[in-house]
C-alpha cells in the first residue's frame, strides 16, 4: 500500500460523501482511507460505513467519544498501512487534485505540508477574523520556535508512516495546536519536510473550523499550548539561517 489518508471527522455529514466520491476517482487500489467519526452525533459514522461496504480500500475507525482532531488522527497514525500517510480535514477544503498536487511534491523528502501562506497559495472564502488569527498564530510560532514553516496549521499533511512511528511515542498534544508539536519532533529526528502552496477553499461552516467564538478560544488554548511547547523544547530550539 503506497498512501493511507486519514480523515478525522466529527459532524461532517454535510461533506463526507461528496469528500470521498472526488477522492475515491482520483486515487486508486494503492491508496487506502481510513475514517476516524468521533463524538459524531450526526450521520458521519453511517455514511463512512456505507463507503467502507462499498469499497474495500475503505476502512473506519468509529470514537464514540469527542477526543478531537489531534486524537483521531493519532488512531489513524496507529492503524495505518501505507508507505505514505497523510491527514486531511473532512470538509472538503482541499479538493482530490489539490491533494495529489502536495503528494507529488513530496519527491525525495519524509513529509510535505500545504500551506496558505507560502509565496504561490490561493485561498478561497476566507473571513478577516480567520485570516488574521492565522496570521497572528503564525507570527508566534515563528517567534517561539523559529521553525522554516510559513503554515503549521493547514489541514493537509502527509508523512513517511516510518517516520510517524519513530515520533508517535513522543506526541502529548491534544488539541489542534498538535501540528505544532509534530512538525518540531519532524525537525528533531532530522526529516527534511517540503512546505507546498496549496488552493485552500475555506468552510467556514464546518464544525471542525466552527464558530469566530469557537476559533478565539481555540486560538487562547493553542497560545497556551505553545509556551508549554516552548518549554518543552526550550533545549532543541535554536536560530537557524
Amino acid at each position: 500500500m503506497l498512501l493511507t489518508i486519514i480523515i478525522p471527522a466529527y459532524n461532517e455529514a454535510q461533506y463526507l460523501g461528496t469528500k470521498l466520491d472526488q477522492y475515491l476517482a482520483e486515487f486508486k487500489a494503492d491508496t487506502e482511507f481510513l475514517i476516524v467519526p468521533n463524538g459524531c452525533t450526526d450521520e458521519t459514522p453511517i455514511i463512512a460505513q456505507s463507503y467502507a461496504k462499498r469499497f474495500p480500500n475503505v476502512r473506519v475507525h468509529v470514537i464514540a467519544e469527542a477526543v478531537g482532531k489531534a486524537m483521531a488522527v493519532r488512531a489513524g497514525w496507529e492503524r495505518a498501512q501505507g508507505e505514505w500517510v497523510a491527514f486531511l480535514d473532512a470538509d472538503g477544503s482541499t479538493s482530490a487534485k489539490e491533494f495529489q498536487h502536495i503528494f507529488s511534491a513530496r519527491r525525495d523528502a519524509d513529509g510535505v505540508i500545504a500551506s496558505r501562506w507560502a509565496p504561490g497559495a490561493k485561498v478561497e472564502n476566507r473571513s478577516a477574523l480567520r485570516k488574521l488569527a492565522s496570521y497572528v498564530f503564525a507570527a508566534v510560532v515563528k517567534l517561539l520556535f523559529w521553525m522554516p514553516y510559513r503554515d503549521t496549521q493547514c489541514g493537509a499533511k502527509i508523512f513517511r508512516r516510518e517516520l510517524i512511528q519513530r515520533i508517535l511515542p513522543f506526541i502529548r498534544v491534544r488539541n489542534i495546536a498538535f501540528d505544532v508539536e509534530l512538525l518540531l519532533l519532524c525537525r528533531r529526528a532530522g526529516a527534511s519536510i517540503v512546505e507546498y502552496p496549496t488552493h485552500w477553499v475555506d468552510r467556514s461552516d464546518s464544525v471542525i473550523i466552527g464558530s469566530p467564538l469557537k476559533l478565539i478560544r481555540s486560538s487562547l488554548s493553542m497560545l497556551w499550548t505553545l509556551l508549554t511547547l516552548r518549554f518543552r523544547f526550550l533545549p532543541f530550539i535554536a536560530p537557524r539561517p
